[in-house]
């Protein structure tokens, strides 16, 4: 027991030893890890402190250097005083003539060698250099004196006192040339070590350059009747045996096998194939050596003192590569645009007048094109499609016409034309053709002088905050241009490599804060662009009018009757558009935003552009007060509709037009109304009516533009009957000459529908409250940042992005003055009296509605289901709206009213929760309601209850 007891506490000592050991060597690691991770912290600390220490030695350095060239360059001029000009006077004893660029030089090869210092292509450049200036004091020296230079000394002592000739240099190597070689070789070997230093400052070689561009020119010109695949198929055996030639050891490692600019896996074929199927003419191209393209791509990186890397910016380093040096050393030059137009440039020449309106003869070029990016203008060459025919005139030729054989035919024929030649006589007599005198420009205000937005001061000053901004934030960026607008400047920002567009986007709150403006808005990217644009609002606004909108030259040269000027881009450039190219546009933003006025603009465009027989409108205002002012000009095809009711009338009678404009697009074999306005005019105004040929007489079809100002307070009266009818007119009323120009202040969902915005396809969105708001009309942010007063956001069909546009403003004194004068120089509106009709009729029913008397002896207007719906109730002895809709398969609203309708009859009584109604009418007592002679018949059908 007593051995067992000892080797147990034994074991415990050894155990509990281990254990101590163990921990001991723990705590020896622990504390031997802290040491070694200190000594590598100090030995970084200690570099980079050995570091800045030798960026500021240099430093010091090169301002010493600046100091001293400096002042050897004032002593060249004999302002030096004592000192400087004993150090000049030594200089051109030295050097001669050159004395006077030596300073320079030796500036320009300090600098070059600090910077590339330790580069061995750097110091063969600094010798060429060097041998240069010798040789160019030689130069000097044989110019000077030609066949007996001077002497060292005696050179010396000349450059000296003259301050000409070679100096001691250049005449003891001069003169050793001519008395060795003479002086015609000694000129020679001066010219040919020259053009060598050349080269190897240059690293270019003249010969194989002026060689490689008379070989482009002669393969260019020497055989132009080549055949091209021959001419292909050897550019393509070039480029292979170049690659060829060009290989690397894919087995090399991959430091090794970089090269600068082209990858292994690169393909040019592809590339090559798609230029040579775009254009006949192919210019080769030859690819360099890995080494020359390695220099050229190098030596394109400009001279910096921000480049912290060790590698040459003039050569490429053997074990240095030439991934360090940093491309945020390229700073882009800075662009400030004051695009406002001056005031002076507006002219007031009126549009011609009746049948000579004004028309360009060649299209208008667009005008932005570095401010704004690269899309397509929105009119600019629109007015191009007058000069090239139709589709469908050319698919349906002219001679295509009745045959006139029958002999037995032409005695009707002629009694018709004679039938149609006094109806033409008649109207003639009762509607003489008067002139049309267009508005003067002399009727609208012209813009007063208001300054040009933000000095250039402030633009600079904004400039910079904005790039100190970004950069606080960790984000370098420069500012390359700035636009200034009328109401807001556009800054565009080009990031540096690497930046993630939304780092700037996000930091939107932050820089409107440091700039200390109300919004701004973010354009990442610019279209066309690789830059950012920040637009900032003006402190001082421009305004623009819409008098130098209508005589600028944009305007007066667009061909369409329905071109209408939107206003300035941030650029200055002038925004015209043709409706009939959008062909229906949505307007939205909130009440005072500028609405109201875009439309003025409008209507005032057309008015400016149009006579009456060419555009006519139909204005729906339930707000009474807005288009009520254009009544009476004869552009308007029925008065300004201001009742609710009646707009879905109106809207109807859009329809209706349109599918019967259709039907005569279809009898005369044309597509739109473009082509058929057209043949009536080679026709004489006359086309067959029927399938015997007569032929009937027929009037120019005018233009339409359906104008809405409020489209949510026709929505809350009738939705569906309103949506249908939009919804038909966008999506088939444009080749029939119909448009639609929609406006609201509340451009939500309900008013907005799915339907309605899908069918327009052309915006314009106005100051907005909430982002929902604007991706319901632009389907993307933005609105909610404008600043209002006519800022919009211009977004027609064919843009990928909107354009910042500040409208045009036009008053209610120069569209007073603009309407009187057309009434008064004009011919009085004469309204379409069938139009009027159809809309009253269908102000207070839907689509059917027929007028029904009623037993009390009045008439009310009542659905066209009233009678069949009034039976059913009566036989089934109840009533409601869910039974009219299952067995008339209508929609709620419609069975509603006729409900109502029912009721103001007395045949159903009030509502009653969600039980059916009371009939209070028998079927005959409903027959006699209708018809009261019909009573007798319906009694037999009928039986009369006794407990009724």
């Amino acid at each position: 027991m007593a051995n067992k007891t000892t080797s147990a506490k034994r074991n415990t000592t050894k155990t509990s030893a281990s254990k101590k050991s163990t921990a001991t060597k723990k705590q020896t690691t622990k504390k031997g890890t802290k040491p070694k991770t200190t000594a590598k912290n100090v030995t970084v600390e200690a570099e980079v402190v050995d570091v800045a220490k030798a960026e500021a030695i240099k430093e010091i350095f090169l301002w010493i250097f600046l100091a001293v060239c400096v002042l050897l360059f004032l002593s060249n001029l004999g302002i030096g005083g004592i000192v400087g000009n004993a150090v000049s006077s030594f200089f051109f004893g030295i050097f001669g003539l050159v004395a006077y660029l030596f300073p320079i030089l030796l500036l320009v090869a300090t600098f070059f060698g600090i910077s590339n210092q330790g580069n061995r292509i750097a110091t063969i450049k600094l010798i060429a250099g060097g041998v240069l200036t010798v040789f160019l004091s030689v130069l000097v020296e044989l110019f000077a004196h030609g066949d007996a230079p001077y002497a060292a000394m005696r050179a010396f002592y000349y450059g000296r006192e003259s301050k000409a000739g070679g100096g001691l240099l250049g005449g003891m190597i001069a003169s050793g040339l001519v008395e060795g070689f003479g002086l015609i070789s000694a000129y020679v070997l001066t010219f040919v070590i020259m053009i060598v230093c050349l080269i190897l400052i240059t690293e270019r070689s003249l010969l194989q350059q002026a060689g490689s561009r008379r070989r482009r020119k002669k393969r260019r010109y020497a055989d132009p009747n080549e055949d091209r695949e021959a001419r292909l198929a050897r550019i393509r055996a070039d480029k292979k045996r170049q690659a060829a030639a060009g290989q690397v050891d894919e087995n090399a490692p991959r430091r090794d096998r970089k090269i600068s600019g082209v990858a292994f896996d690169t393909k040019m074929e592809p590339e090559i194939q798609a230029v040579q199927a775009s254009s006949d003419e192919v210019e080769q191209v030859h690819m360099a050596p890995q080494k020359d393209v390695e220099v050229k791509n190098v030596k394109r990186v400009p001279l910096s003192s921000k480049c912290t890397g060790s590698a040459s910016v003039i050569g490429l380093d053997e074990e240095k590569p030439v991934e360090t040096v940093k491309a945020e050393s390229v700073r882009p030059s800075r662009r400030i645009k004051l695009s406002t137009p001056p005031v002076a440039n507006v002219t007031t020449e009126a549009p011609k007048a009746e049948n000579d309106p004004v028309r360009p003869t060649s299209p208008v070029q667009p005008q932005r094109q570095a401010v704004m990016p690269s899309t397509p203008e929105f009119v600019r060459a629109e007015e191009k499609e007058t000069a090239a025919p139709t589709a469908a005139e050319a698919v349906a030729p002219p001679e295509k016409r009745p045959r006139k054989t029958a002999a037995s035919m032409q005695e009707t024929r002629k009694s018709a034309d004679q039938v149609a030649d006094e109806i033409a006589k008649s109207k003639q007599e009762t509607k003489p053709a008067a002139a049309y005198k267009f508005p003067t420009l002399s009727l609208l205000k012209k813009k007063a002088a208001s300054g040009n937005g933000n000095s250039k001061a402030e633009l600079e000053a904004t400039a910079d905050k904005l790039e100190q901004t970004l950069r606080n934030f960790g984000i370098n960026v420069e500012v390359t241009d700035v636009t200034c607008g009328p109401t807001v400047t556009r800054y565009e920002l080009q990031p540096e490599v690497g930046v993630r567009v939304n780092r700037i986007t996000n930091l939107a709150d932050d820089i409107k804060l440091n700039l200390a403006v109300t919004d701004i808005r973010i354009e990442a990217p610019i279209p066309g662009k690789a830059a950012v644009g920040i637009e900032v609002p003006n402190k001082n606004k421009v305004m623009v009018s819409f008098e130098e909108m209508a005589s600028s030259a944009e305007f007066k040269k667009a061909e369409s009757k329905v071109t209408f000027c939107a206003g300035r881009d941030i650029a200055g450039n002038v925004i015209t558009a043709n409706i009939a190219k959008m062909p229906h546009l949505l307007i939205a933003g909130t009440t005072g935003s500028g609405k109201s006025v875009c439309i003025n603009t409008i209507i005032m465009s057309i008015l400016y552009k149009a006579r009456p027989d060419e555009v006519k409108f139909i204005m729906i205002d339930p707000k009474v007060v807005e288009l009520s002012i254009y009544n009476g000009i004869p552009h308007l095809l029925i008065p300004v509709v201001t009742d609710p009711k009646k707009a879905a009338g109106a809207l109807h009678w859009a329809v209706t037009e349109m599918d019967d404009r259709y039907q005569k697009f279809a009898d005369a074999s044309v597509r739109d109304i473009k082509s058929y306005n057209k043949k009536l005019e080679e026709h004489n105004y006359q086309l067959p009516i029927n399938s015997n040929g007569e032929l009937g007489t027929f009037e120019k079809m005018p233009e339409m533009v359906v104008i809405v100002d409020e489209l949510a307070d026709l929505m809350m009266v009738a939705a569906k009957e309103v949506e249908e009818s939009i919804c038909r007119l966008a999506q088939k009323a444009r080749a029939a000459g119909i448009y639609l120009i929609l406006a609201t202040q509340r451009p939500s969902v309900d008013v907005v529908t799915g339907l309605i915005k899908a069918n327009m396809p052309s915006r314009i969105a106005f100051a907005v409250n909430s982002g929902v708001d604007s991706r319901t009309i632009l389907d993307m942010f933005g609105a909610e940042k404008l600043l209002g007063n006519g800022d919009m956001l211009y977004y027609p069909q064919g843009y990928t992005k909107p354009l910042r546009v500040q409208g045009a403003f036009v008053s209610d004194e120069e569209v007073q003055d603009v309407v009187d004068y057309i009434k008064g120089n004009n011919e009085e509106a004469s309204y379409d009296e069938n139009v009027t009709k159809h809309i009253e009729s269908g102000a207070d029913g839907s689509d059917g509605a027929t007028a029904i008397g009623g037993g009390s002896g009045f008439e009310d207007t009542r659905d066209s289901y009233f009678a069949e719906a009034g039976r059913l109730i009566v036989s089934k002895e109840k009533g409601s709206i869910g039974m009219l809709q299952r067995n008339f398969k209508i929609g709620f609203n419609r069975a509603a009213r006729i409900m109502d309708q029912l009721e103001e009859a007395g045949v159903v009584g009030p509502e009653m929760g969600t039980k059916p109604r009371t009939v209070h009418m028998t079927p005959t007592q409903f027959e006699q309601f209708l018809n009261p002679s019909a009573v007798s018949a319906v009694e037999e059908e009928y039986p009369v209850s006794d407990d009724f």
